[in-house]
């Protein structure tokens, strides 16, 4: 039986795209990975997330060395349709020269609400000074990161700059700036629940992660014994998966087929993650 709703259904982690944003090989390797899954416009977007989530957060993209730029004003532009209902985080080159007041103007001018680091995608190391600026300037407009610390699918991807313990230097100098990681930070889901027990200010979402079922499991089952599975977050990382998807695929996480017997993970904590993880964690200022 699920748990009372006392908060709304958010969907922490989500895309949206139109094909033009990647360069026509990168497009096309992810299609044929994905297939019809990969269309993200603002159309799948109302049908597949908006019709389920009551609340959502929107993610840009610019990654360069890999021809990818989901601009801010893109998604900003949904964000600002769907005011109260959405918050998105800004992304922005770290090694453009313009790069601090870009991320400025997509806060106070195009309403964004955060950053998104993507050190394996766009290919620099999380601790350079022209990252480290970034997080200066996101501390000074008290904006949190979301992280994608975690590995990526395209050969050029850089995992030397994955592993999530390298966020613990930038944790232990920004102490009050809350952060992100997503999908677990797999595959070194070890580091990341370790780092949600050491920072208080770091969570970290489950996106997909639910379709990889004995990683996802094993995710929860650390999360459990470290005592950190209030500082999960539900999302579905759509296109991946829809939010209806997501929900089902989270909650069918303890059914593992006829005459297998694991550890159950307790179904309760599972719809306290799905709709107990307000705004106000990660925005303070929303009160709720």
């Amino acid at each position: 039986m699920a748990a009372p709703k006392t908060h709304e259904l958010i969907d922490w982690h989500c895309n949206l795209w139109l094909p033009e944003h990647y360069p026509a090989e990168h497009w096309q390797e992810m299609v044929a990975r994905m297939g019809p899954k990969m269309h993200a416009s603002p159309a799948d977007f109302e049908a597949k997330v908006a019709n389920t989530a009551e609340k959502f957060v929107l993610v840009a993209m610019k990654w360069p060395r890999l021809g990818t730029n989901i601009p801010n004003d893109f998604v900003a532009a949904f964000n600002d349709k769907h005011k109260g209902r959405s918050r998105a985080f800004a992304c922005v080159d770290p090694f453009e020269p313009n790069a601090p007041e870009e991320l400025r103007k997509a806060v106070r001018n195009l309403g964004m609400s955060g950053l998104k680091m993507s050190p394996v995608y766009a290919g620099y190391d999380p601790w350079c000074k022209e990252a480290w600026r970034l997080y200066e300037v996101a501390d000074d407009l008290r904006i949190p990161i979301l992280w994608h610390q975690s590995a990526a699918y395209p050969a050029q991807s850089m995992h030397e700059f994955g592993n999530p313990t390298l966020i613990d230097k930038i944790a232990r100098a920004f102490p009050k700036m809350r952060m992100i990681i997503a999908h677990v930070g797999q595959p070194w889901i070890g580091e990341t629940i370790t780092l949600l027990r050491k920072h208080e200010q770091l969570y970290s979402d489950l996106s997909a992660r639910y379709y990889r079922k004995w990683q996802c499991y094993n995710a929860l089952m650390l999360a459990l014994d470290y005592k950190v599975t209030d500082k999960l977050l539900f999302g579905s990382d759509f296109p991946i998966q829809t939010t209806q998807e997501a929900l089902d695929s989270f909650r069918d996480i303890n059914n593992w087929g006829p005459g297998v017997t694991m550890p159950r993970f307790p179904d309760e904590i599972i719809e306290d993650i799905i709709y107990n993880r307000p705004w106000s964690l990660i925005w303070p200022e929303d009160g709720k």
